[in-house]
C-alpha cells in the first residue's frame, strides 16, 4: 500500500516527479561513472600489454636496424638493408609478480619462464634502465638478480668513454650503486650518464643504467670509483624486457675451451 502510495503521489505532483526522476539520474549516473572506472581499469590494463608488445617488436627492429647498419658504412638506402637474420638479440616482456628491496641480496620474480624462450644469464630491463640478470628460470616463472644485489656485476662505461668498468651495489642505498674498477685516465664528471659496455654477451651496448653524482677515492689508487644514481626505481617496478642474445651459447662454449686448454 505504502509503494502504491508513493507511485500515486510521483505520478500526479509535478514537483515530487521532477525530485525522484532527478535522484534516479544523480544514482544511476554514480553507478555508470562506477562502472565505467572499472571497465577502463582493466581496458587499461589490456591496453598496457599491447603497448608492451609493439615497445618488444620496436626493440627487435631497433637492433635489427643497428646490425644491419654495422654491415654498411656506405650511403646505401635504408630501405635496401638486409634487416632480417642479422640481429643478433631477441627480446620478450615479463611482468614483476614478487620484488624485495630491504636484503642485502635481493631478488625479484617475474611471470615467464622457459615456455617462454626465458633462461638464466639473460639480460633484464625495463624503459627507464637496466634492473639485472636471470639467474634462475622454472617453466612460467624466473628469479632475477637485479641491481640491488651484492652479487651483481653489470659491465659498463660512462657514456662516450671506451673504457669498461663493473657496477656495483654496495647494500646501501636502493637509489644508488657505484662503478668500480674504472680506470685513472678515463674522464668523467658528475653528471654523466652511464650505460651498458657491450663488453659481454648479456647486454647489447648503450642500455642507460644511471647518472654519475660524485667521485669516490679509492684505497690503492690505482682506479676510480664513482657513486651512481640509478635510473630504475625498483620500489614501484611493474613491467619488463628480457632481452637474449641467440650466439651467447657458442660464445661462452668457446671461452671454456679456451680456458680449459690454458688450465
Amino acid at each position: 500500500m505504502e509503494g502504491i502510495g508513493i507511485m500515486l503521489i510521483v505520478r500526479f505532483n509535478s514537483y515530487h516527479n521532477a525530485t525522484l526522476f532527478t535522484s534516479a539520474n544523480s544514482v544511476a549516473g554514480n553507478m555508470f561513472a562506477v562502472i565505467n572506472n572499472a571497465s577502463s581499469y582493466f581496458g587499461l590494463k589490456k591496453e598496457n600489454a599491447a603497448l608492451l608488445l609493439h615497445n618488444q617488436e620496436l626493440l627487435d627492429k631497433n637492433a635489427a636496424l643497428h646490425a644491419a647498419l654495422a654491415h654498411y658504412r656506405d650511403s646505401v638506402a635504408i630501405e635496401s638493408l638486409p634487416l632480417a637474420g642479422e640481429n643478433k638479440f631477441r627480446y620478450n616482456t615479463a611482468t614483476v609478480v614478487n620484488n624485495s628491496l630491504n636484503s642485502i641480496n635481493n631478488f625479484i620474480t617475474i611471470d615467464k619462464g622457459t615456455a617462454d624462450g626465458i633462461d638464466a644469464e639473460m639480460g633484464v630491463f625495463c624503459p627507464q634502465g637496466v634492473v639485472g640478470i636471470v639467474y634462475k628460470a622454472s617453466e612460467h616463472f624466473s628469479v632475477i638478480i637485479p641491481l640491488l644485489n651484492s652479487k651483481s656485476r653489470i659491465s659498463c662505461r660512462v657514456h662516450g668513454a671506451d673504457s669498461f668498468c663493473t657496477l656495483q651495489w654496495d647494500g646501501k642505498d636502493t637509489r644508488y650503486s657505484h662503478l668500480v674498477d674504472l680506470p685513472r685516465y678515463t674522464k668523467f664528471e658528475r653528471g654523466d650518464t652511464v650505460v651498458t659496455s657491450g663488453f659481454s654477451s648479456i647486454f647489447p651496448g648503450g642500455i642507460p643504467v644511471g647518472i654519475i653524482e660524485e667521485n669516490e677515492d679509492t684505497a690503492d689508487g690505482m682506479f676510480s670509483r664513482a657513486k651512481v644514481r640509478l635510473f630504475v626505481d625498483f620500489s614501484s617496478l611493474n613491467n619488463v624486457f628480457i632481452v637474449s642474445n641467440i650466439g651467447s651459447r657458442e660464445q661462452k662454449k668457446l671461452e671454456k675451451e679456451i680456458d680449459g686448454n690454458e688450465k
